[in-house]
């Protein structure tokens, strides 16, 4: 349940990114006061909503990097794939960081905090799998002897 949550998180930043200003996610309308990126469009401004600059494409790709780690971690629910999706979500993050300066930097902004979460959530999973691990234990000693 918490990584569908998460997933959900990760639609809901792509959702609320699309009507932020393209300004905020281009460093070339601070430099400059022009949004000057490739893949926006010829007449687009800094003030435009990012779904109208860049398009939608850019954006249902981000919320799809974003939620396909948790959603698989979520099918599968095995420790080890939980912990595969916080390294996935973390190297979506050093993608945003190394792209910081243009639109990509936002799977830093998101990516991050998601990462956070996501080593919350495969913690808790690997605990619950030790519990469950030692509390059946004593039982199989039981049926040794």
């Amino acid at each position: 349940m918490a990584w569908l949550v998460l997933a959900v998180l990760g639609v809901a930043f792509a959702v609320w990114n699309a009507f932020e200003p393209a300004g905020w996610a281009s460093m070339s309308c601070g430099k400059s006061g022009e949004l000057d990126e490739p893949g926006v469009h010829a007449d687009a401004t800094c003030d435009d909503p990012m779904w109208s600059a860049y398009g939608a494409w850019p954006l249902v790709r981000i919320g799809a990097l974003l939620i396909a780690a948790p959603v698989v971690a979520a099918l599968v629910m095995r420790w080890w794939v939980s912990w595969l999706a916080v390294l996935a979500l973390a190297a979506l993050t050093v993608y945003g960081v190394a792209h910081w300066t243009g639109f990509w930097g936002l799977l830093m902004v998101g990516g991050a905090p998601m990462t956070v979460a996501a080593m919350v959530i495969a913690a808790f999973h690997l605990g619950v799998r030790a519990y469950h691990d030692s509390a059946a234990e004593p039982r199989r000693a039981g049926r040794l002897a």
